[in-house]
């Protein structure tokens, strides 16, 4: 896992649900990860680079704020259209 800068190919620079009521990371490939993972694969290298730096390195930055607002907006929408 790549700590220190984003990688596209680190599994650990990645998105993930967890269920707060129990816990659990959604699995791979669960309809909640596919809605997740297809707006993943729309984002631009500075958007998985902000994603980076506000959850791995705890970036309060205005800019990687902003991104984390639409990110979790888009990914809230794909999961809600596929009526989760």
């Amino acid at each position: 896992m790549s700590k220190a800068k984003h990688d596209d190919e680190c599994p650990g620079c990645r998105p993930v649900l967890v269920d707060m009521a129990t816990g659990k990371v959604e699995p791979e490939g669960s309809p909640k990860m596919n809605a997740v993972m297809k707006i993943w694969g729309q984002t631009t290298l500075a958007e998985r680079q902000a994603f980076h730096r506000f959850t791995c390195l705890n970036s309060r930055a205005d800019g990687d704020v902003a991104v984390m607002q639409s990110l979790s907006l888009r990914f809230k929408q794909a999961i809600e259209a596929q009526g989760n």
